[in-house]
């Protein structure tokens, strides 16, 4: 008998270890990312082909904890759609907008009118139209 209880509560602590266990969820701080809204935009209205063009884009988040994430872009022929994606990590975020700035860089390969439309709300955009000719 000794040795069934011996075995019982061996097997319950056993049972009770191996459901039990160390997350490392809990500490990893939550990341949420979200379209940020474009303010402004500066840089070349024209261009060679080959050759990177950067754009200084402005845009806003909601607090301290947001930082840049990346370019979401949808092209159509010579236009692209773009938006900025932001990342929010931590917790102690506040609640105080700012505005932050990021490069934007193309390089166009043939010559011609580009077109970059910047995300400004649900339905307008900012663009900057470049045009893409041969240096003489």
């Amino acid at each position: 008998m000794k040795k069934f209880r011996l075995q019982t509560v061996a097997m319950i602590l056993f049972v009770a270890v191996s459901l039990t266990s160390c997350s490392k969820d809990d500490d990893q701080p939550q990341v949420v990312t979200k379209t940020s809204l474009v303010s402004a935009i500066t840089g070349p209205t024209t261009g060679t082909p080959n050759q990177e063009l950067s754009f200084t884009v402005t845009y806003a988040v909601e607090n301290n904890c947001g930082v840049f994430n990346k370019f979401v872009e949808t092209t159509t022929a010579n236009t692209k759609q773009i938006e900025v994606q932001s990342k929010y990590e931590g917790t102690s975020c506040g609640t105080t907008p700012a505005n932050k700035t990021t490069t934007y860089k193309m390089k166009p390969t043939a010559e011609g009118t580009y077109t970059l439309k910047f995300k400004k709300s649900a339905t307008e955009f900012l663009t900057q139209t470049i045009v893409v000719k041969k240096a003489v």
